[in-house]
């Protein structure tokens, strides 16, 4: 997710410190959820998981942009 975010031009737009505060935020979540899911014995579809932790991190990132512009 992360790559895509960099190609976007609004990323282009931020300052350095938000590009990086962006950037960690979509690494420590993705990492966070894959922790977390592996620590309650993969219960769920691993695809279910990245879905769900895909749209959730997209929205915010969608919101994030849009309040910069």
């Amino acid at each position: 997710m992360a790559n895509l975010i960099i190609k976007r031009a609004e990323f282009n737009q931020l300052a350095d410190w938000k590009q990086r505060i962006l950037l960690d935020f979509v690494e420590q979540t993705g990492l966070k959820v894959y922790t977390t899911w592996v620590a309650t014995g993969k219960k769920e579809p691993l695809e279910a998981v990245i879905s769900a932790a895909t749209e959730l991190m997209q929205g915010g990132v969608e919101q994030y942009l849009k309040l910069e512009q």
